[in-house]
């Protein structure tokens, strides 16, 4: 497979979550010049160079030596294009021989997610239908009910944030576990077919390329290749904690399942937003608790 180029003006933008990992497990196996020219142009003035840099010098020594014949290939290539490009598998970066793709590396740092579904990949449309006019019309009232009672008037205060930001409300754990429930009934309903589509999206069966997955603690890593998956038809499934589900079998733990709001029960918009609603002096919009997951591996 052609081997797609960096394009510098994208990464230099690249402000996404963990994107410091990748950046400094991807230096760490370059080649001089490409180093050079990636230091120079991208994590120079890059927000999180120091965890870049850090990352770097955990990986650098050892983690070449790792990967099948990395040291004699002086023509090595490091692509980041899968962090703009999905149909790459669950890579974070590739790693090329001239023009060719040899294989991709999936980097975790102190997490085990392999996916990040949406609620569609479990839930029927009209479940998930149900569940978003229970949140307009229950959930959403509550909740307003129960901020505004335990941290008065909704405020704005410095930069975007508001006096509700980051608050928690037993609210939001009681619609997630309505959540969790249609989910494991879903689970039940499903016949092997649909539970084995499920299962090789979550552990990536299907990907186009081969990868290795690599899990970045704070002094040390692990490379290992990706995990199997256990006998489809043994898993069952529990409420685990507030807001996950446990993909279990002999109640062993394989899938740690988080069903969580991508930006909080409600969501700061602007005045312009058709789907706005006003608390207080704020626009908000509702919030979305059915478009990335994360799925765990352990």
């Amino acid at each position: 497979m052609f081997c797609p180029l960096n394009d510098f003006n994208s990464l230099k933008l690249n402000h996404n979550t963990g994107i410091e990992y990748e950046f400094g497990v991807g230096m760490a196996l370059m080649l001089k010049s490409q180093y050079d020219d990636f230091l120079k142009n991208i994590v120079q003035d890059h927000p999180k160079k120091n965890k870049v840099m850090e990352t770097y010098n955990i990986t650098k020594d050892i983690l070449s030596k790792k990967l099948t014949n990395l040291e004699a290939m002086n023509n090595r290539y490091i692509s980041f294009a899968p962090t703009q490009n999905d149909s790459l598998g669950p890579s974070d970066i590739l790693v090329c021989n001239n023009k060719e793709i040899l294989f991709g590396i999936s980097i975790k740092y102190t997490n085990s997610n392999n996916w990040n579904p949406s609620a569609k990949n479990f839930l029927d449309t009209e479940i998930i239908k149900k569940l978003k006019l229970i949140y307009i019309k229950d959930y959403l009232p509550k909740y307003i009910q129960d901020m505004r009672s335990r941290f008065g008037q909704c405020k704005l205060i410095k930069g975007t944030r508001n006096t509700w930001s980051r608050k928690r409300s037993s609210v939001t754990d009681d619609f997630i576990d309505l959540i969790r429930d249609e989910l494991i009934t879903s689970w039940e309903n499903k016949d092997l077919s649909e539970r084995k589509l499920i299962l090789n999206k979550g552990f990536h069966v299907n990907s186009p390329l081969k990868y290795y997955v690599i899990e970045i603690g704070r002094k040390d890593y692990r490379l290992s290749d990706p995990k199997p998956i256990s006998e489809i038809q043994d898993i069952y499934l529990e409420k685990y904690e507030t807001s996950y589900v446990a993909f279990k079998v002999d109640d062993k733990i394989l899938v740690k399942l988080q069903i969580k709001f991508n930006n909080g029960f409600i969501e700061k918009t602007e005045s312009s937003n058709n789907n706005k609603f006003k608390i207080d002096d704020i626009y908000f919009k509702n919030g979305d608790p059915f478009g990335s997951w994360n799925f765990n591996i352990f």
